[in-house]
């Protein structure tokens, strides 16, 4: 008799692991509302800015060298990273040019548990200094904007 109740437990332990996964997975589905923005900030390649690995001195062509291969690419700014995507395809033919550059982006932002990513419309080598911009608020240029940003 004992030998029948296993599976059944064990079946209706199973069915309950389906149904609770079947909701948290639904209750994560919601599709984050994009923002138009502009940032400023410089082109990196998550690989040697993760691991501070450089292939060579250069770290501007190190970081070209590793978009092109594929190496995924994030702006880096004083507010963190950014991914930067290109609709399904890989923006390194559009970015590997301005690797380690100061470039301000023009795009829609998501934001999905505290990780962004920029879907790339244009790209721009930055006419200012990084640091006169204020890239914390994408709809805003004056730094006074922001009295809690770094090295104010």
């Amino acid at each position: 008799m004992k030998s029948k109740r296993v599976p059944w437990v064990v079946l209706g332990v199973l069915a309950a692991c389906v149904v609770i996964t079947a909701a948290l997975e639904a209750s994560d589905q919601t599709t984050p509302k994009p923002k138009d923005v502009v940032l400023v900030g410089h082109i990196v390649d998550l690989q040697t800015f993760m691991t501070g690995r450089f292939d060579s001195a250069d770290h501007a062509k190190c970081t070209e060298e590793c978009l092109r291969a594929g190496v995924p690419a994030a702006l880096e700014t004083d507010d963190g990273l950014v991914i930067i995507g290109e609709g399904a395809k890989s923006p390194a033919r559009s970015i590997a040019k301005y690797a380690m550059t100061n470039v301000e982006l023009h795009g829609k932002m998501y934001e999905r548990h505290g990780v962004r990513y920029i879907d790339l419309s244009s790209i721009n080598e930055s006419k200012g200094n990084e640091e006169d911009q204020d890239i914390s608020s994408p709809q805003s240029n004056d730094p006074d904007d922001d009295p809690g940003r770094p090295g104010q």
